[in-house]
């Protein structure tokens, strides 16, 4: 099979010659209906207003910002409020806006979607670098556009007076939430603490010091009193043999004791050593140096010691002179002896309670880093905790001190500097862009009409050439259309016909297309009115 004969450029310019009436009525209904619907758009003007924002006048190392946040976000917030459903048709009413929409019954919504299409809000910046916006709004009548104009901008200014306000005391509020949970937990936290304290006093910071300190002075007193334990037990030991030496010598007088006046000089060669000692940590320390208590626990005991040795001497001197008729010095040492032990059990006793101190302390200590680290972790929550309390009352104290001079003096406020202008021209429709394009349109309409009907036939046989083509064989011979005289005639009735019926198409159809564009609102669509 043969495939589509390709036309020539003239060949197809013939075939469009032919359709010629079938591109001119499509160009021509569709393109006086379009311009006729052009000329009928409503002029739409447009009145502008610039206002800047004007930044804080008090510099933020005085009044901080109560609650920062970014201009692009603060007039999309505020343009929300503005355009909202109620703000608009009040504007709606006062101005009398959309009369037609409202007399066709139109629902409010649409009318505010209406409104909102032509509201335009414009970040930009001025050649000074302060930030600045525009409002826009487009409308059938100049004065009204620009009254409209005016009204929007005087409800921004006041919409970013009451939305800094109501951040402030929105701020402050959230404030006054937080600083009372906050508080909350603080006074927990502080429960908690003293009551772990009182449990474990050992928790409390510098006690391990402290306990280490008693350790030292109670190590120091049990040094001191095992040196008067061996001492006192070698006393006992002497008296015990001297003793036993003056029973064997019954009739012989016995020798007064040398061991008391020795122990005393020991003792006496001791105390001065000790109170040299003192002397010299009192230079470096004070009375509550753990040092300076345990040389004078040790001066304690050997005062003790001399004071009992002087006690004991005079109890022998009072036995002698009360037992003349037996021997004096027998009885003596023995009330020594029994003396000596006595006080060799009451200084054993001591070092046991001293022992029993040392072994408590030190039970204590192993257990003190643990109680430590807890109160360290509640300490750190406590000071967490405090300085977040702290730094949140001083958040409130500044929103309240910035809410009161907001409006004077800090935060961003918007400030109109050029109002809304009387628009002489109107920015919508472009009649001069639509009318070229609606004759474009109509020239399109009709060459696909004529597309759409020759098509058809261009898959036929129509001239010795398309034979050629789809047959393959030479073309012998073609017979000319044959033309009758009463055809001859009827010619140029035909064509007056033909041109009398195009006309009335046109006549037609062109205010039924011009209704439908009117109906349909497309070119109001296109433009954006």
């Amino acid at each position: 099979m043969a495939s589509f004969r390709v036309r020539t450029p003239a060949e197809y310019l013939k075939l469009l010659w032919r359709r010629r009436y079938f591109i001119l009525a499509p160009f021509v209904i569709t393109g006086a209906a379009l311009c006729w619907a052009v000329q009928g758009l409503p002029n739409i003007y447009e009145s502008t207003t610039m206002i800047i924002v004007v930044p804080p006048r008090v510099s933020s190392n005085y009044v901080q910002p109560v609650n920062p946040v970014d201009v692009n976000s603060r007039l999309s917030t505020i343009q929300k409020q503005v355009t909202s459903r109620t703000e608009l048709q009040r504007i709606i009413s006062r101005f009398g806006l959309y009369k037609d929409m409202i007399e066709r019954n139109t629902p409010v919504e649409l009318v505010i979607d209406e409104m909102q299409r032509h509201i335009f809000v414009r970040p930009q910046s001025t050649p000074t670098g302060t930030n600045a916006f525009t409002i826009s709004f487009q409308g059938a009548d100049p004065r009204t556009v620009r009254d409209v104009t005016a009204e929007l901008a005087a409800r921004f200014i006041d919409a970013n007076s009451d939305e800094t306000r109501r951040e402030a005391y929105t701020t402050i509020d959230q404030l006054e939430e937080q600083i009372e949970s906050v508080k909350t937990q603080l006074e927990e936290i502080e429960k908690n603490r003293a009551g772990y304290l009182v449990r474990n006093p050992d928790a409390i910071p510098g006690q391990e010091m402290s306990m280490l300190g008693q350790m030292n002075s109670l190590s120091m007193i049990r040094q001191s009193q095992q040196s008067s334990i061996d001492t006192l037990r070698t006393q006992i030991s002497t008296n015990e043999q001297m003793l036993a030496a003056m029973r064997s010598q019954d009739n012989v007088e016995p020798e007064p004791p040398l061991a008391t006046g020795q122990t005393e000089g020991q003792l006496r060669a001791r105390r001065a050593d000790f109170e040299a000692q003192l002397r010299q940590l009192l230079i470096k320390y004070t009375e509550k140096a753990p040092e300076v208590i345990a040389v004078r626990v040790q001066l304690d005991a050997i005062n003790r010691e001399l004071e009992d040795l002087r006690n004991r001497t005079e109890q022998d001197k009072a036995a002698r002179r009360a037992a003349r008729k037996v021997n004096p010095q027998v009885q003596s040492m023995e009330i020594k002896v029994a003396t000596d032990k006595k006080e060799l059990e009451r200084k054993q006793a001591e070092i046991e309670r001293t022992n029993a101190q040392i072994a408590e302390l030190q039970s204590r200590l192993r257990s003190t880093p643990l109680l430590a680290t807890e109160a360290t972790r509640i300490e750190r929550d406590y000071d967490v905790l405090r300085k977040r309390y702290d730094d949140l009352i001083a958040k409130r104290d500044n929103a309240k001190f910035g809410a009161k001079v907001i409006n004077d003096f800090s935060g961003e406020t918007f400030r109109m500097q050029d109002p809304a202008n009387l628009p002489e021209v109107p920015v919508s429709p472009k009649r001069r862009l639509l009318y070229p394009l609606s004759l474009i349109i109509g020239l399109i309409t009709g060459l696909i009409a004529a597309i759409a009907i020759e098509a058809r036939a261009m898959m036929t046989i129509r001239d010795g050439k398309d034979v050629t083509h789809y047959t393959r064989l030479p073309l012998l011979v073609t017979v000319p259309k044959i033309v009758t005289e009463q055809e001859r005639r009827m010619r140029p009735l035909m064509i007056t016909a033909k041109i009398f019926g195009v006309l009335l198409l046109i006549a037609a159809a062109v205010p039924l297309l011009y209704e439908a564009i009117k109906v349909s609102r497309l070119l109001n669509v296109l433009t954006g009115g």
